[in-house]
């Protein structure tokens, strides 16, 4: 169960690092980059979001507060780290 719960974690904060990226391609009118981020964070949301919804229930309260931490980590990191304008 830890061990979920770190990669949750961690794809959280990757996750969250790659919305940025696509903010920024839109921002900057990258289409292309922009499409393939746009299919690639939706699917692996709902890859996560199915993996989470089918553990029992106590585990998946567990299983969201760590993705949403790992959300909350890389929101801070791609804004308050350089090289999260780097990604």
């Amino acid at each position: 169960m830890i061990l979920q719960l770190i990669l949750l974690f961690c794809a959280g904060i990757v996750i969250d690092l790659l919305v940025t990226r696509y903010t920024k391609a839109i921002a900057e009118k990258k289409v292309w980059s922009a499409t393939f981020l746009s299919g690639l964070i939706t699917f692996v949301n709902f890859l996560l979001l199915t993996v989470i919804i089918s553990e029992a229930s106590m585990n998946g309260i567990f299983n969201i507060m760590a993705y949403a931490g790992g959300n909350t980590v890389g929101t801070f990191c791609a804004l308050r780290i350089p090289f999260g304008n780097a990604l």
